[in-house]
């Protein structure tokens, strides 16, 4: 893998100790572009680069800053792991760099990894939610994820527990395209039972990130990765979230980089439902149907993405009363047994054949329909 100086020092300075989005752009900036920034970096004055550009309210020492960074200023480590991990770096302003140009905060550095790392991939939803998932909105996000990916759409969304990874499997199980974002360094698997999740990901699709190699989870990061999950999307579907969530800060950037978003409704009583059921009172468009996502960009619908649910066992009598008692939502064993009217023992019964043939799922200390 060829890499220029330019694109090696724009690394090496996104690399460096206590980077952050602002000072990386400010470098960046530099009259003599990154390699004159490094330059002035390794001479040891990086101090006055910085003055005055981003110390509101802050008790940053520059001059401790500039030492550190001029420890750390040497580009042949970076390159070497460049090539080594077969990493692509893509510079604001180049041509080559992801199809982001027009928000006002795109990153001035992005790493990429994965087989799709080089070329550009077509249409891209986003699908994001929160990481207390509930059964049904697991269910929703896989199943919408397989969906894109049959239509042909490249799944986004950004590696986390719970919706953003049901949405991820569905669509790499379909054989689709996935864009996972990350908060931290692309050498980081976070969380950490994700690895199989990451290594999928970069076999179907790339990932993509911000931060230099080495920078771990923090809790700051996470709400500013989300502005990419947002602008690399044509449209953002948000499955189940939560009112403070980081999803609907994702949603509130693609509004800011006027992207439509789309939301899936919820029953009030689910509190993982809260956040999308306050964006479409905010204005976002319901998702009813996973084609609406398709009308949203313009496209028909074809016959091969739509989705067909397996064939289940018939319900036994039984069963047809626990699943009327279930009425769509969650319920615990108790209330099932209050409302269908059979005895417990006979509710435990039904209860273990409707799971084994997949009408029902426990978690949450609930049975949930499926």
């Amino acid at each position: 893998m060829s890499l220029s100086a330019a694109v090696i020092a724009g690394a090496t300075l996104a690399c460096l100790p206590q980077m952050t989005p602002t000072r990386l752009q400010i470098l960046m900036a530099h009259d003599s572009g990154p390699m004159g920034a490094l330059a002035e970096i390794r001479a040891g004055r990086g101090a006055a680069m910085m003055t005055g550009t981003d110390a509101r309210g802050t008790s940053v020492s520059f001059s401790e800053l500039a030492n550190l960074w001029k420890l750390h200023a040497d580009p042949d480590p970076v390159r070497h792991r460049l090539q080594q991990r077969n990493t692509q770096v893509w510079i604001a302003g180049e041509p080559d760099y992801p199809i982001i140009d027009a928000v006002p905060d795109r990153p001035a550095v992005l790493f990429g990894e994965g087989s799709h790392r080089e070329q550009p991939i077509g249409l891209r939803v986003a699908v994001v939610g929160t990481r207390a998932a509930t059964p049904h909105g697991l269910a929703d996000a896989r199943e919408l994820g397989g969906y894109l990916a049959t239509a042909g759409l490249a799944v986004v969304s950004g590696l986390a527990i719970g919706i953003d990874a049901a949405a991820q499997e569905g669509a790499l199980d379909a054989g689709g395209v996935v864009i996972g974002v990350v908060a931290t360094g692309l050498d980081i698997v976070y969380p950490r039972r994700h690895s199989l999740l990451f290594d999928r990901v970069r076999a179907s699709g790339v990932i993509i990130g911000e931060q230099g190699f080495g920078v771990g989870p923090r809790r700051g990061l996470f709400p500013i990765r989300n502005r990419i999950i947002a602008a690399l999307a044509d449209i953002v579907v948000v499955v189940e979230a939560t009112i403070s969530g980081g999803a609907r800060i994702t949603a509130q950037y693609a509004l800011d980089y006027d992207r439509t978003v789309l939301a899936v409704p919820g029953s009030r009583r689910n509190a993982a439902a809260a956040g999308t059921n306050a964006l479409i009172a905010d204005g976002a468009h319901p998702l009813i149907d996973w084609e609406d996502v398709l009308l949203a960009l313009g496209l028909r619908a074809t016959r091969s993405a739509r989705l067909h649910k397996p064939e289940r066992s018939a319900l036994s009598a039984d069963g047809k009363a626990l699943m009327k008692a279930l009425g769509g939502e969650a319920a615990t064993p108790d209330q099932l047994i209050s409302r269908s009217g059979l005895t417990a023992a006979a509710a435990a019964v039904a209860i273990r054949d409707l799971e084994r043939s997949g009408w029902i799922v426990r978690a949450q200390g609930a049975i949930w329909p499926q």
